[in-house]
């Protein structure tokens, strides 16, 4: 076998390959001690159930490309030439039957490759494909599919153990993994790929499909010229009037039924029994004719519907498709071009058409279900863009200096250091499923100073558009609910137009850690993480007004703000101090020390409380032994309530009273407390003494 050079890559998240002979891959395998070390302690971890610790001792190992050598990435678009080699991967396989799989994998003449992975129980094997002759495969990837096929089901007949099928894929990585046996034979023989030929079996089954699929066109046609839809509450009668049709048309009834429980796999109904229902109706059985007004949009005679396998292959010709992960759409981009923009129903549409014309009859469900399934790899903008950061050099306080592009009135340093926390907070909460950042950071000040737009500018450019400004910060709906999963940071416009229970419910959203709720459109309702960070931004100072505490937010008075668009900032350094700092332990949440400097910075912002005032200026608490009363909620509140229009709240004054340090007590069941009630005249100088204070 000639030297085969393969992209080597120096963990799952490296980007950037090298070129390394096999030969080294099999050394690296066989001998290299820091594989050998993280195999150990993968294995290790996992047989304690730390599967997160296994997870990153995996992501570390070296991994190389099989199917394909990769040039300054390893996405689909920097494919630079194919290997026509193919890999076939059992996992799970039981340890008292490992010893024969192995063996038998090495005794075939094909193999090429063969080592246990990292897990210890799973087996990978890598073999060399190429055309035959008589075949001219249409594309590259046309002709790694059919090898793929040929050749991981010839090892699963061989093993006795199922393949994965997600190795089809081209841009697949191997893990490296420790293994002193690996079996490597360079002289192995070539699989030589033919295109399947039809046995008459199948072609006299393909002619069935091919009729039954034009009686379910014309029956759908018909079905839609009356008004007739598979839609909510009229499911039963489609397919009852579907059965009707396909029996009058001649369909063969196993067929017909099988093909009827595929179709409406989503119904929870009988389906096999109502087509059986229908079927009984023999007297109308073939009594209707296709007729020959469709003829020419049928398939050409030996042409019959195109498989799993050509669309596979004719998406890839068409661009690169992802899903992503945060918002849970799918993404293409045309070939040519490395934009991504979400996939519309129009562009898919337009797919099916070109497909339908270069390959034959085809339904748009069967493009979209190949679409919506793992041939299409799952992508997370955010882990994308950590992985791509240069290395932080240790040192620059690179979040410092954005910090210091805003100007506070009182304590600048507090400011830099509760950012920094904030700012780590917001990266890990993105990053880690079970991390949620609790605080929310508030610039306040007068309009036109850059408030909001700097916040918006802490995103970089690749991550704007996870940015949500939420201008009618008074009504917290479903769909803010549904944001917690699907942006970075959202920013509330008016808090100071806030009231107290909006404030408690936004209180209650830092905190969540999931949200579960059905998306637009969506069938279900599905468990997502809370990724979001909450920022905002206020024209008053004062608009904090819960009493219970005020922990959660990180409000600060802003004088000025230097342009976001004169004072760019380095987005990958400050993001790449911010990852390392993720990943060196950095406290980005508050102790009990700090929660207390918090709380003492946030009382300047806090909204006067009537009945704190009122209270305070009609009470005292008592000193030991002195003659004191005994008051209730109801008598406090009859007192200090005179001449007063707004109305009290006496969950208010219990919080006050308690906050105060008032002694709650029960006398002849009635909860009350123990005062000093103070005269006019004690009022009156107490006032005066505070004016001369001041």
């Amino acid at each position: 076998m000639k030297k085969t050079t393969l992209s080597l890559f120096r963990g799952y998240r490296g980007l950037k390959p090298t070129d390394i002979a096999l030969e080294h891959i099999v050394e690296l395998i066989r001998h290299d001690a820091d594989t050998a070390e993280h195999t150990r302690r993968y294995r290790e971890f996992l047989s304690q159930g730390q599967k997160e610790a296994a997870g990153h001792e995996k992501s570390v190992c070296p991994c190389f490309a099989v199917a394909v050598r990769f040039g300054g990435g390893k996405c689909k678009e920097h494919i630079r030439e194919w290997t026509h080699l193919c890999m076939a991967d059992f996992d799970h396989i039981p340890p008292e039957q490992m010893e024969e799989c192995i063996r038998r994998v090495r005794e075939d003449r094909h193999t090429l490759l063969a080592y246990t992975t990292i897990s210890g129980t799973g087996l990978r094997v890598v073999a060399a494909y190429d055309a035959a002759r008589d075949y001219e495969p249409r594309s590259e990837q046309e002709l790694h599919v059919l090898a793929f096929g040929r050749i991981n089901h010839h090892y699963e007949a061989l093993t006795g153990h199922p393949y994965d099928e997600k190795c089809k894929n081209a841009t697949r990585l191997s893990g490296v993994a420790h293994d002193p046996d690996v079996f490597y034979n360079p002289e192995a023989t070539t699989f030589l790929i033919s295109r399947p030929k039809q046995t008459a079996s199948a072609a006299k089954r393909k002619a069935a499909d091919r009729q039954l699929a034009r009686i379910v066109r014309t029956a759908e046609r018909l079905l839609a010229d009356e008004g007739i839809a598979y839609t909510e509450h009229h499911h039963n009668e489609y397919i009852m009037r579907m059965g009707y049709l396909l029996n009058a048309y001649g369909a063969d009834r196993e067929a017909a039924t099988r093909w009827a429980t595929e179709r409406f796999a989503d119904y929870d109904g009988d389906v096999e029994g109502i087509l059986r229902s229908c079927y009984q109706h023999t007297e109308e059985h073939g009594t209707r004719s296709l007729g020959t007004r469709r003829k020419d949009a049928d398939a050409a005679p030996g042409q019959g519907r195109v498989t799993v396998d050509d669309i596979e292959a004719f998406l890839n010709r068409q661009g690169r498709f992802r899903k992503n992960t945060v918002t849970g759409k799918y993404e293409f981009a045309p070939e040519g071009t490395n934009e991504f923009k979400d996939l519309t129903d129009r562009e898919v549409n337009s797919m099916w058409r070109r497909l339908c014309k270069e390959s034959g009859p085809a339904r748009k469900t069967d493009v979209q279900t190949v679409i919506e399934s793992d041939f299409v790899p799952l992508y997370n903008p955010f882990r994308e863009y950590v992985d791509a950061l240069p290395p932080w050099d240790g040192t620059t306080d690179h979040i410092g200096r954005l910090a210091a592009q805003v100007h506070v009135k009182e304590d600048g340093e507090l400011f830099v250091r509760f950012f920094k926390k904030w700012l780590v907070a917001m990266l890990a909460a993105l990053l880690e499923e079970e991390t949620v950042n609790h605080e929310i950071l508030v610039l306040i000040g007068r309009q036109g100073i850059y408030k909001t737009t700097w916040l918006n500018n802490l995103l970089p450019p690749a991550l704007r558009r996870y940015f949500y400004l939420k201008s009618n910060s008074r009504n917290i709906t479903r769909d803010d609910l549904l944001t917690l999963s699907e942006f970075a940071l959202v920013c509330l416009e008016e808090l100071d137009e806030m009231e107290s229970k909006e404030l408690n419910q936004l209180k209650a959203l830092t905190t969540m850690r999931h949200v579960n709720e059905r998306a637009a459109y969506a069938r279900y309702k599905e468990m997502r993480p809370h990724i979001a960070s909450f920022c905002g931004t206020s024209n008053n100072r004062q608009f904090l007004n819960d009493l219970s505490g005020n922990r959660r937010w990180m409000p600060f008075e802003v004088e000025s703000i230097d342009s976001p668009y004169d004072h760019v900032p380095d987005y990958a350094e400050i993001f790449a101090q911010a990852y390392a700092l993720t990943r060196n332990g950095f406290a980005y949440w508050l102790d009990d020390e700090e929660v207390k400097t918090l709380n003492r910075h946030n009382r300047q912002f806090e909204v006067p409380c009537l009945e704190q005032e009122l209270i305070l200026t009609h009470y005292r608490r008592p000193m030991e032994g002195e003659t004191c009363i005994f008051v209730t909620n109801a008598q406090i509140l009859a007192r200090i309530n005179v001449g007063l229009r707004q109305g009290l709240s006496t969950v208010k004054i219990g919080m006050v009273m308690s906050q105060a340090g008032f002694q709650q007590v029960r006398v002849a069941g009635k909860r009350g407390y123990r005062v000093v009630e103070l005269t006019g005249d004690e009022i009156y100088r107490n006032q005066q003494a505070m004016g001369r204070f001041v």
